[in-house]
């Protein structure tokens, strides 16, 4: 068998972004007036062997008077014999619109580092040269950036790129690209229909050599504690999604999705992913309060 060429998006996905999207924009540091700290687990086709498994950590805050915000995020990501590890730290200006209007710039910067774990395949040859060292690994220096606009309580939009340069490796002579830039579009609107809060949202990516990817979903908030939805992704996976909020500024979500656009899945093959956060007022003039995104 030959094959000449493959397409995939090579960041991790995450759905359950809808309270943190610091994941995929840098922006997002201090995007609320207080302290957040995420931590999310995604078990991605879990019927699949070797399928993605990912844990994402991230952390902000905001500094009402200097109108900056600051913050770091941790990701590790393993399908099949390939590990990705990212770390990454940012800051972030708020410039006020209006009085609910502000445009915040968020700018990052880190390390992309991956390892190939050859040891891990099963070889027809295992004398092949190309994989007699074992594994493989790169690390490279990256930057990433982006905007977000928001409305009070009413709406977000935003664009980033979190990692905005290409990995590129010379091996034997010839080069190749180990990653390509992805960039990210974001919205959503929240109305109140019959004192119940309804958000739809969308999340679209794009990265070369690969098909435009998108969210398209909605939320409702009922009893003022429990956000619940549905979305799809390219209309091919369906999932539902929930999160909780106790009284000490805890949030605990959940997302599950299953295949069920192709044929040639087994629909299976679902994905789970959980989250918990916290946000804090800890530092002078930080107010803890209930958000919508």
């Amino acid at each position: 068998m030959l094959i000449l060429s493959a397409q995939a998006q090579q960041d991790a996905i995450i759905s359950t972004y809808q309270f943190n999207q610091l994941p995929i924009n840098p922006a997002y540091e201090g995007a609320h007036n207080f302290t957040n700290i995420d931590l999310h687990y995604r078990n991605q086709w879990g019927d699949v062997e070797g399928a993605p498994s990912s844990v994402f950590f991230s952390a902000n805050t905001f500094l009402p008077s200097k109108n900056m915000g600051a913050g770091l995020y941790i990701h590790h990501d393993a399908i099949g014999v390939t590990t990705q590890t990212r770390a990454f730290i940012g800051s972030s200006y708020k410039l006020h619109l209006s009085n609910d209007q502000s445009l915040t710039f968020g700018l990052n910067i880190g390390i992309i580092s991956l390892k190939y774990d050859f040891n891990e395949l099963l070889l027809e040859d295992p004398t092949d040269e190309d994989f007699m060292n074992g594994n493989d690994r790169l690390s490279k220096f990256n930057i990433g950036s982006g905007l977000l606009f928001t409305k009070a309580d009413k709406y977000y939009v935003g664009i980033s790129a979190p990692q905005l340069l290409k990995m590129n490796e010379t091996i034997a002579g010839f080069e190749g690209t180990r990653y390509y830039p992805h960039y990210y579009a974001t919205a959503g609107v929240v109305f109140e229909v019959s004192r119940t809060f309804i958000k739809p949202y969308t999340n679209i990516r794009m990265v070369s050599r690969a098909p435009i990817s998108y969210d398209l979903g909605v939320s409702a908030l009922f009893k003022e504690r429990i956000w619940a939805g549905l979305f799809t992704r390219n209309f091919s996976n369906a999932g539902l999604n929930m999160f909780l909020t106790l009284e000490n500024g805890m949030r605990l979500g959940y997302s599950g999705e299953l295949v069920v656009g192709d044929p040639q899945v087994s629909s299976g093959y679902s994905t789970h992913e959980v989250s918990i956060g916290i946000d804090l007022n800890w530092l002078e003039g930080q107010t803890v309060k209930r958000r919508f995104f």
